[in-house]
């Protein structure tokens, strides 16, 4: 009964939905349970599946010259969908950072949802478009940011995920090696005394 009031709740804040159609997805959502360290997805698979965070963290990475690069943590409430919608083999790894409890859907999850809910073909789109948006800022942001500037982001935008991700990791998303990481953690730390 728990884990479906942090279903509703998580699905609440799309504010979008209306009572009744927050209850139908509820009810119809599909819930899974993943230990740490489990590829929900390898590079070269097809993916099918598309996953919210109920709780736990999910790491997206790719691999580049032997060496993984993240591209992404996703975090209770987050959700995270196939980079292309046409089959295509996948680019990218997700991999369970922690003891993970997901949301999962599919084609015909998402077919089944909008027969029985026509009006949420306009609320994924107007969810799409936010997601979009919010990654353009992002990436923006990111890409005439220093190194130090997006440490500083990392520690407003998203506080909690420094506890939970190892530093080879977090350094990989800030586009640095971990040695640099140390070091502005350092000087950061030195600037506060």
């Amino acid at each position: 009964m728990v884990l479906k009031e942090k279903i509703r709740a998580l699905i609440s804040k799309f504010q979008i939905l209306n009572k009744e159609e927050v209850e139908i997805l509820v009810e119809k959502t599909v819930v899974d349970s993943f230990k740490k360290d489990t590829l929900l997805l390898k590079e070269g698979q097809i993916p099918t599946k598309c996953y919210m965070v109920v709780e736990g963290c999910v790491r997206e990475y790719l691999i580049k010259d032997g060496e993984e690069k993240s591209t992404a943590f996703f975090m209770e409430g987050d959700t995270f969908t196939p980079h292309s919608h046409d089959s295509k083999p996948s680019k990218h790894y997700w991999e369970c950072v922690e003891d993970c409890i997901l949301t999962i859907s599919n084609k015909s999850f998402e077919e089944e949802i909008r027969a029985a809910l026509p009006r949420l073909e306009a609320v994924f789109q107007e969810i799409a478009i936010q997601k979009i948006n919010k990654a353009k800022e992002e990436w923006s942001e990111f890409i005439t940011s220093s190194p130090e500037e997006r440490y500083l982001n990392l520690l407003e935008t998203k506080p909690l995920l420094l506890n939970r991700i190892p530093q080879h990791q977090i350094a990989s998303y800030l586009g640095m090696k971990p040695q640099s990481l140390s070091r502005i953690r350092k000087r950061l730390a030195n600037k506060k005394v």
